[in-house]
């Protein structure tokens, strides 16, 4: 097998001995020289000219190396059994009659993962921890004189916050207030071992923000009685959705369905009787298409054969 290596140099020879370094050949080897490239002066001493170029090689008389060739793969014997044959349709040609397609019940309110929660009591948490959490979180916010009470009620733990400036904590649409309920459920979560349902309050907005949302529930749900087409809620919590939901569940010819994953999830309201189809007005009748004259002007009787003739009276 060949070994070689190219040397480079201001002259021929400094070309020759930096390839012999580099080859690093033994003392017996019978070393070649080849000239690759003559070394070339620069122009004017600033641009151009190149080194020499000598190429050193010998033969160490061992053969190279085959590379290892890989069996083929076998065939897989259950790839290769070919698939029966499907058995052709009997009675083929005839028209089959589908089912008909039984029309669903009304839609309940939806029970979502995070409102799955048991009814706790104040021996099952620690509701100092939870409020001291909160606090925590608060004073991030940089919100001073900041109260929080906390009780279990209804198998939930209820917290009231009391400051001066509700809209920070509130956020947009209850965006901010709705993050810190749910941080404030995965403490308490990690501490005590349970999901417990937080309900997180300030300044009263739960129960104007239910309030507001029954309204729009109802409104809404007038609307679909009447014109018999679908309401899309926006993007609401699963507090929110369970409220919609109640307010409907009680009007007849209405029903609710959560659309959506996650933050995308909204309610739709739709009729229980299906859309209503418009009435088309009755259409007028057709004039009745009159059929040109299609005969040439000199073969009618009442037209001259060669045109008007103008007399003259005065003659």
């Amino acid at each position: 097998m060949i070994k070689e290596f190219i040397g480079a140099g201001k002259t021929v020879e400094e070309a020759t001995a930096a390839a012999k370094q580099g080859l690093n050949a033994p003392a017996m080897a019978d070393i070649k020289i080849d000239v690759i490239a003559l070394p070339k002066g620069k122009v004017l001493g600033l641009f151009g000219g190149r080194d020499a170029q000598v190429r050193a090689w010998f033969d160490d008389g061992k053969a190279p190396k085959k590379p290892k060739q890989r069996p083929a793969p076998k065939p897989d014997e259950k790839k290769a059994k070919k698939e029966p044959p499907k058995k052709e349709a009997e009675n083929r040609g005839r028209a089959i009659q589908k089912p008909p397609v039984p029309r669903p019940a009304k839609a309940q309110p939806e029970i979502d993962a995070e409102e799955q929660t048991v009814a706790v009591t104040e021996a099952d948490i620690d509701i100092q921890q939870a409020v001291s959490y909160l606090k925590g979180m608060l004073a991030g916010l940089k919100i001073d004189d900041v109260k929080v009470t906390a009780r279990v009620e209804d198998g939930a733990l209820r917290m009231e916050i009391d400051c001066s400036d509700f809209g920070i904590i509130i956020g947009h649409r209850g965006e901010t207030l709705d993050a810190l309920q749910y941080l404030t459920s995965l403490a308490v979560k990690k501490s005590s071992g349970k999901y417990v349902r937080i309900a997180l309050n300030v300044g009263d907005y739960r129960e104007k923000r239910t309030d507001t949302l029954r309204n729009l529930a109802r409104k809404n749900a007038n609307y679909v009685l009447r014109t018999g087409r679908r309401y899309t809620f926006e993007p609401m919590n699963p507090y929110e959705r369970r409220i919609i939901h109640t307010a409907v569940q009680d009007i007849e010819g209405v029903e609710s369905i959560s659309i959506g994953y996650g933050q995308d999830r909204r309610v739709v309201l739709q009729s229980t009787e299906g859309p209503r189809g418009g009435r088309r007005a009755p259409s007028r009748p057709k004039a009745p298409i009159q059929q040109a004259n299609t005969e040439p002007k000199s073969d009618r009787a009442d037209l001259p054969k060669f045109g008007k003739i103008e007399v003259n009276k005065e003659q």
